[in-house]
């Protein structure tokens, strides 16, 4: 299962699977629409053998010490960005286990270096932190940042690149 640059035809199963995968974590069909207008280069599709989606990463530039609110559209790129911003990145439990979510994690990386990026960004959600921890990010310990549209036990971490 090949990563692939996610499409606008994409939507409806990503959006399917997002729906099945973050359940506590809704996010409208138009709102991660928004975000593949917004920054494409930085979404993704896991495709399948079939043609189907067994996975997605969303990911954009943005702000240190601010996220995204949950559920919200971006309305753009802030023009102070200065961090690569992981937004996401699910993984159909079908499909899990098999290094996709790392291989995405590295695609993500390497397409924020080649923007000029020299840190990643992102909020641990769903207990995820030892799977970030495991891939070299860390907390952000120095930051007070609102994270309160994703409920308790977010955690905002950052990766130098």
């Amino acid at each position: 299962m090949p990563w692939r640059p996610m499409a606008a035809a994409d939507m409806p199963p990503v959006f399917t699977l997002a729906c099945a995968i973050h359940v506590d974590f809704f996010e409208a069909l138009e709102v991660m629409a928004d975000k593949l207008a917004t920054y494409p280069a930085g979404c993704l599709v896991l495709e399948r053998a079939d043609g189907t989606i067994g996975g997605y990463a969303v990911s954009h530039p943005y702000v240190k010490g601010r996220v995204p609110k949950l559920n919200h559209v971006l309305r753009g790129l802030p023009t102070e960005a200065d961090v690569y911003y992981i937004h996401d990145i699910a993984i159909d439990p079908a499909a899990r286990g098999q290094g996709h979510a790392e291989a995405a994690v590295l695609l993500l990386a390497r397409q924020a270096r080649e923007a000029g990026f020299t840190e990643m960004r992102l909020l641990s959600v769903n207990n995820s932190e030892g799977f970030w921890t495991r891939r070299g990010f860390a907390p952000v310990g120095n930051e007070t940042v609102d994270v309160s549209s994703y409920g308790d036990g977010a955690i905002y971490m950052f990766q130098s690149l």
